[in-house]
């Protein structure tokens, strides 16, 4: 699965044939909320977090970059796999694997999936407006997709994607 924002160069024609002729799905995040890419977030304030020290310190940038690479790729994620195990199939051999034992057990993680706020189909909701000084539009959620974002058709017929803390519940309606 891939998730980018509604960038041009993830909207183009090229970019969705070789996602499609690879077998990966493409799922975009609400307009104006980069936090729904989580993930590539954290990594980018990571980068730049790291980048700030290194500058700080003495020494070749260049290897101090390739050791920072090597950290990210070995560093497990939270099913447990480093990219490396997932791209070579095999663990990284470290300095520090030559000096410990190899850790029989591993503790397994237990997490819980977000429930997130709970719209349901044709519940009267305010949606947030980015195209004009009206910061609200009003609407009815015509679908969830995924735990996070909402499908509402708003009341003059467009459809909006928005990230659940995007939209909000109410009681006022149309025809009132």
């Amino acid at each position: 699965m891939c998730v980018s924002d509604n960038g041009a160069q993830f909207k183009s024609h090229e970019f969705e044939n070789l996602l499609q002729s690879n077998c990966i799905t493409h799922r975009t995040s609400a307009a104006f909320y980069p936090a729904t890419n989580g993930q590539a977030e954290r990594f980018v304030q990571t980068i730049k977090k790291h980048l700030k020290a290194m500058n700080e310190e003495q020494g070749d940038i260049n290897l101090k970059i390739r050791l920072l690479l090597m950290q990210l790729r070995e560093a497990e994620n939270s099913e447990g796999e480093s990219p490396y195990t997932l791209m070579f199939g095999r663990y990284l051999r470290t300095r520090l694997d030559a000096l410990m034992k190899p850790v029989q057990e591993k503790t397994e993680t237990v997490t819980t999936p977000y429930k997130g706020n709970c719209f349901n189909v044709d519940d009267r909701v305010q949606v947030r407006n980015y195209t004009n000084n009206k910061k609200w539009e009003f609407g009815t959620e015509k679908k969830r997709e995924g735990l996070m974002h909402y499908v509402v058709t708003l009341d003059d017929g467009r459809e909006w994607r928005r990230h659940v803390d995007q939209v909000r519940l109410t009681h006022y309606r149309a025809d009132t």
